[in-house]
């Protein structure tokens, strides 16, 4: 069972405030970790890391940055929806017995909307250059690159399949490390980031509450237990080295290894908010047309909810003509969008409060929109995603620029990363050089990490993931940038 007085704890891995509180904060604990995250320089990357469409010139179509402010404002809807439940539903149910004041987790509660607009700000940052497709990019590297990569007697490193099977370093980091590599996952480095590699004051990142943590941690699960036949298993959460900190939110929290309850809210809003904009930026791609759009809908006329959509774009097609409006199709897909949105949000009122006491239980493994009243909808825009967008003209150009340019990081770096030694500070060569314009920030954390370490095989999975933390920080535009410089072309 999960209890509310617990899931709300505002502790932090840093009790301690950097920063002495004046008489004026009146701010609460959460608000502070929203306050923290906007002024983040990793949520300024945003703006120039893509939501759909990788590597575009034009300003029209989304990216991560105003996906992630759509996302926090349906958070916020489905958060005041969430509250209401929460006070109405056997409140006392989900207090534990050890509580000693209920006003004030009624309180906290209250807080719920401020929380999942930090977690929706936060959700994205942690994916690499051009998204999901960055993710499997890195997977795929490691996947091929680690049984070819052998760590010799004398302690250098040889690449392209040289040496005894022992040796290479799929052998060496077999296990949860090379699991950790080999499932790449943007959620997990998220953790990463925010925890550690945002180094504001110290060792502890942003030093942020462990609700808000917990609300962005999709998937409670390391890469060595990943199940994709669950809902909570599917991907991972965290990396081995982020398992003190997530065992830590854990046991504070009373989660037992479960998702959090506003993980499932939060995973309801960024739906929403792809699946309603997604077709608008393809639309002004000229990748999804109306009579597109239309005839998906067809194909699930006898829902109810989809229906009620056909028949208010028939509506819109009326309105937009009666005043000669010149883009008949932008304005349909603009209030299409908008219809969406709401129809969605307000779905998720009935689903959530049909889940709850199973999300209370820790034992569900459905996400809203799948139990809502707008499941077919929401399937239908997921086929036109898969169909008509994800795999036309222009995203695929950009997603084969994209391989290109995420390997050749991946090539050029792990090498110069296990390969460097502190024998070769302050020399021209190319694997210094290379080392040396790796992020500072992020060498002083794998260096610092690595000196306390004994075990080789940590050792060499802290330095990979110091290729994969550089390579996640970089925006769409400065990984191509980089890859110019680095091939010099």
């Amino acid at each position: 069972m999960l209890y509310w007085d617990k899931l709300l704890t505002p502790e932090r891995s840093r009790d301690t405030a950097s920063v002495p509180r004046t008489a004026s904060d009146n701010r609460s604990p959460f608000k502070k970790d929203f306050d923290t995250v906007c002024n983040s320089a990793v949520l300024r990357r945003l703006q120039d890391k893509a939501q759909v469409f990788p590597l575009e010139q034009e300003d029209y179509a989304r990216t991560r940055l105003t996906h992630s402010i759509e996302v926090m404002s349906v958070a916020s809807s489905l958060a005041v929806q969430a509250v209401k439940i929460i006070l109405d539903t056997d409140f006392n149910k989900y207090i534990s017995e050890d509580c000693q004041d209920t006003n004030k987790i009624c309180d906290y509660i209250k807080e719920i909307p401020t929380i999942l607009n930090a977690a929706a700000l936060l959700h994205d940052m942690g994916n690499p250059p051009f998204g999901h497709l960055g993710e499997q990019i890195i997977s795929d590297w490691f996947r091929s690159q680690l049984p070819k990569i052998v760590k010799k007697s004398d302690g250098s490193f040889a690449f392209n399949d040289v040496g005894s099977a022992d040796d290479t370093l799929a052998y060496k980091l077999k296990g949860k490390y090379a699991d950790d590599l080999m499932h790449f996952e943007g959620n997990a480095q998220l953790l990463r980031l925010v925890t550690k590699l945002s180094y504001v004051v110290d060792e502890h990142g942003m030093n942020l509450s462990y609700p808000v943590l917990a609300s962005f941690i999709k998937y409670p699960c390391p890469s060595s237990c990943i199940n994709k036949s669950k809902l909570s298993t599917k991907k991972m959460g965290y990396f081995v080295a982020e398992e003190e900190i997530f065992t830590s939110i854990c046991g504070t929290l009373g989660l037992h290894h479960c998702r959090h309850p506003l993980a499932f809210l939060l995973e309801a809003a960024d739906d929403i908010a792809y699946l309603s904009a997604d077709i608008e930026d393809a639309q002004h791609k000229g990748i999804v047309s109306v009579d597109c759009l239309v005839s998906y809908l067809e194909s699930a006329k006898d829902d109810k909810i989809v229906q009620h959509v056909l028949s208010e774009i028939c509506r819109y097609k009326k309105d937009a003509n009666k005043v000669n409006y010149p883009d008949v199709d932008g304005y349909i897909i603009h209030r299409v969008r908008i219809l969406v949105k709401g129809l969605m949000i307000d779905a998720m009122y009935d689903a959530f409060k049909e889940l709850y006491p199973n999300i209370m239980e820790g034992n569900c493994e459905e996400e809203l929109i799948s139990r809502s009243k707008v499941s077919r909808l929401a399937d239908v825009l997921k086929t036109i995603e898969r169909e008509k967008i994800y795999y036309s003209k222009n995203i695929v150009e950009s997603k084969t620029r994209a391989f290109t340019i995420i390997s050749k990081l991946l090539d050029v770096y792990v090498p110069a990363v296990l390969s460097h030694s502190d024998n070769d500070k302050e020399k021209d060569t190319a694997v210094n050089l290379l080392y040396l314009s790796l992020s500072e920030n992020y060498r002083y954390i794998c260096e610092t990490k690595n000196d306390l370490e004994q075990d080789d095989s940590s050792k060499i999975y802290n330095r990979l993931l110091l290729v994969t933390d550089q390579i996640s920080g970089m925006t769409d535009s400065h990984a191509m940038t980089v890859y110019k410089a680095i091939t010099a072309s």
